[in-house]
């Protein structure tokens, strides 16, 4: 929240040896660089020294609700009296309320306005009582008032993300980014944003952007640490987790990208111990629980696994991902039929992945099932069908800029297949490229180049990034000479040769 530096100071007074215009200062320019926690401590000074300094307590209110300390900031908030109250106060009583989820009484603080700021809190308490319908006409009626604020955008966006409309949430964040670019609630949302897209390399850098805006910020900082993970950056993960937890303890999302960084160094009794520790703060999210269904499954520990994989299809009957990990528990438990049961739903269509054909055939023939022997050499490639509908989805993803899903179809097309397809190499070290993974990237587009030397698209994407990674800048040169003596009115490929040429000078 904006606020304005008053021109008076001469209410403030002399106490404890430190001087009130100077611990004011402090206060205000550490709120105004985003530093909350710091900010408090001047300004819990200042009221120990004179309880009725309002525009201090006024501030002291506002710190603590960009901290997100609900409690603390109603605290706060009943102390002024209404002579003292700032214009905005029903907009501060109501993210107070928000902030002790007290919906009922956000509701009740904002119900005489309707500006798009009490929009904004109408529709999250509409949405803390579980009322989507309410909750999107208020966010509606915020934005049509013509001048929606970044805040209010955001959290549209981040409603329509929930609601699975992404390129409406990639509209609105977009919006409020054009109204404040250093806004954290549209820095987050355009993290999360990103990364539904698939376009990890933006979800980083807006997570960047937001913890060099808000030193500290939890939200950006796990949201930096998922998206390192998700790239395979594990070191880099581990480090901005360690040093978060410094300070911020045990934080629940904290807890599970420790136990994210464990399983990724196939470290599973750690992955275990951390979330069986926690296992109150972190109980939850799907994600969690087959996590940790997991490392209790590569552990010995079936029927457990098992135990936490049930309830997760229960409700989300469509997680490919619990159904895998049940049916290899199921078999761990020799019980086959319960993993050809499991398995249908994904591996019974033409189109079915690779990997799940040969699961669901391993399944079968413990099984003793009739045809098991066919469906086992059916498994060892793609079908056509599952083939070409690989090779469009991971197509599809590629155009709409979903580089980390383009990225992981091609990877599933190459582990069932040869790996010697052109196409799918020189896509595979582009959408690499755009996730940051650059030495990957060229390992990719050297072998597909080897495959289609004379491929003006492949020669580009192998010469351009033995440019940036710097390997070898003459041969880059050379090849992107090449690509656009055979592809002239390719503007990209100029471009890099240009780049390229410019660069050697």
């Amino acid at each position: 929240m904006k606020y304005t530096v008053p021109i008076a100071l001469a209410f403030l007074l002399t106490s404890c040896g430190n001087d009130p215009q100077e611990q004011w200062a402090r206060a205000k320019a550490s709120y105004d660089a985003h530093l909350y926690a710091k900010a408090k401590l001047d300004l819990v000074d200042l009221l120990e020294a004179d309880a009725n300094n309002w525009q201090a307590r006024e501030l002291l209110i506002r710190s603590y609700i960009d901290m997100g300390d609900g409690e603390a900031a109603n605290a706060a908030l009943v102390k002024l009296p209404p002579a003292h109250r700032p214009k905005d106060y029903a907009l501060l009583a109501g993210e107070t309320a928000l902030l002790r989820e007290r919906p009922d009484e956000a509701l009740e603080a904002v119900k005489q306005i309707n500006s798009p700021s009490a929009q904004r809190i109408r529709a999250l308490a509409f949405l803390a009582k579980d009322d989507s319908s309410a909750a999107a006409t208020a966010f509606a009626a915020g934005v049509d008032s013509g001048n929606p604020t970044p805040r209010l955008l955001a959290d549209y966006a981040r409603f329509a993300l929930q609601q699975g409309d992404v390129l409406k949430a990639r509209s609105l964040v977009d919006e409020a980014l054009k109204g404040d670019s250093r806004s954290i609630d549209a820095l987050l949302v355009d993290g999360q944003t990103a990364t539904a897209q698939g376009n990890l390399a933006r979800a980083l850098d807006a997570y960047d952007k937001a913890i060099k805006a808000y030193p500290g910020n939890l939200a950006a900082i796990t949201g930096k640490a998922s998206v390192l993970g998700d790239l395979g950056r594990i070191d880099e993960m581990a480090k901005l987790v360690d040093a978060a937890s410094a300070s911020a303890g045990n934080d629940p999302s904290l807890t599970y990208l420790k136990a994210r960084v464990a399983a990724a160094r196939n470290d599973w009794k750690k992955t275990r111990d951390i979330l069986q520790a926690n296992e109150d703060d972190v109980r939850g999210g799907d994600d969690v629980t087959i996590l940790y269904a997991q490392a209790l499954f590569k552990l010995g520990q079936t029927e457990q696994a098992r135990a936490r994989l049930q309830p997760v299809l229960t409700h989300a009957p469509g997680n490919a991902a619990a159904r895998r990990l049940l049916a290899a528990v199921q078999l761990q438990q020799n019980d086959p039929a319960g993993a050809v049961k499991t398995l249908e739903p994904l591996a019974v269509k033409p189109t079915a992945l690779a990997e799940d054909a040969r699961l669901y055939a391993q399944a079968a023939k413990a099984a003793g099932l009739p045809g098991a022997d066919d469906l086992a050499r059916t498994a060892r490639f793609p079908t056509p069908q599952s083939f070409a509908a690989a090779l469009a989805d991971a197509d599809r993803a590629l155009r709409a800029g979903n580089w980390a899903n383009a990225n992981a179809l091609y990877k599933q097309i190459m582990a069932s297949t040869d790996g010697k397809n052109p196409l799918v190499l020189n896509n595979l070290a582009f959408t690499e490229g755009q996730l940051g993974n650059k030495t990957a990237a060229l390992k990719y587009a050297l072998e597909a180049l080897k495959y289609a030397p004379g491929n003006a698209s492949v020669m580009d994407t192998a010469g351009w990034l033995l440019f940036e990674t710097a390997q070898d800048r003459a041969r880059a040169v050379k090849l992107l000479q090449q690509a656009a003596a055979k592809a002239p009115q390719n503007a990209t490929i100029q471009k890099h040769l240009q780049a390229a040429q410019t660069a050697q000078r």
